[in-house]
């Protein structure tokens, strides 16, 4: 008999919250917004609030939680990287779920759930040893080794948004924001977003293309990096950029190709996400369910 989880993806500007069953397929989908600058006990308020008429109207068996930030997920505190929501830290929305509803809950970081979402329904499904990086405001990312979360010894695995190269920290330049930051930068103008500086490029804009040209050799560079340390089978990517889709793949290849060495050049294959809009829900419930010993 199958069972199925109220979710929640717990992000900066949006709670997607629904309900996904044990084989991953999202049942039931909304979302709202975080209103994050009320901070964090309006949230856990906020969760209880949304919870109870999914309860009582859907029969689930626990409720999973992807969320921005560090956590602890035994306790479900937010150790950290949580500025989004003011007083977020040290907070636990598993806590507050399991003392207003008497489930099981489990919780995970938000990019380590779409690592597991990747896994599950996506590119790194059937694959034992693989990363999954975000790339949007800034760069996240999750480890799966023998098709387990690596956590590290405080739950801060896989932040390699803080990477520095060339003495410059990574995500701050090799993100979409350090993208549309570098364009501002170099044509003074204010109105460039990530779309803009690439169509700007595509259409022969030289001061852009020099942009996306040095943007995509610090994105390979940490790239190249994180497969020499980590030597995953696969690299997933995901995130705003993913959007560009196979030009991006193209391009980041190319980028790659020209900084790794020879003898590591196939033993990583780099491909786009493809879990979907609601990786965060359905890596939250295959967390729960993995929790569980369901699989």
């Amino acid at each position: 008999m199958s069972q199925n989880l109220l979710s929640f993806d717990i992000g900066g500007t949006q709670i997607k919250y629904g309900i996904v069953s044990d084989s991953g397929e999202v049942l039931l989908a909304h979302s709202v917004p975080t209103q994050a600058q009320e901070g964090a006990a309006a949230l856990l308020d906020r969760l209880v609030a949304l919870a109870r008429p999914m309860i009582a109207q859907n029969g689930v068996c626990g409720i999973a939680i992807s969320t921005l930030g560090l956590v602890d997920a035994d306790s479900g505190r937010i150790l950290g990287a949580a500025e989004a929501v003011p007083d977020y830290v040290g907070m636990s929305p598993k806590l507050a779920l399991e003392e207003a509803f008497d489930l099981p809950v489990t919780i995970e970081n938000d990019v380590n759930c779409v690592a597991l979402a990747e896994g599950w329904q996506g590119s790194a499904k059937g694959v034992q040893h693989y990363i999954a990086l975000a790339i949007g405001t800034g760069i996240g990312g999750g480890i799966v080794i023998d098709g387990k979360l690596y956590h590290g010894a405080r739950s801060a695995a896989g932040e390699w948004g803080y990477m520095r190269i060339a003495d410059r920290c990574w995500e701050n330049h090799a993100s979409m924001r350090g993208l549309v930051t570098e364009a501002i930068r170099v044509s003074g103008r204010s109105d460039w977003d990530g779309r803009a500086v690439f169509a700007a490029s595509d259409a022969g804009d030289e001061q852009m293309r020099k942009v996306v040209d040095e943007w995509l050799d610090l994105l390979a560079t940490g790239i190249v990096n994180l497969i020499y340390v980590l030597n995953p089978r696969r690299v997933v990517i995901g995130g705003g950029i993913s959007g560009r889709g196979e030009r991006f793949l193209h391009e980041l290849h190319a980028a790659i190709s020209m900084r790794i060495e020879p003898g590591f050049r196939d033993m990583s294959e780099v491909v786009l996400a493809s879990a979907g809009n609601h990786a965060g829900m359905i890596g939250a419930a295959r967390n729960w369910f993995l929790s569980k010993r369901q699989f």
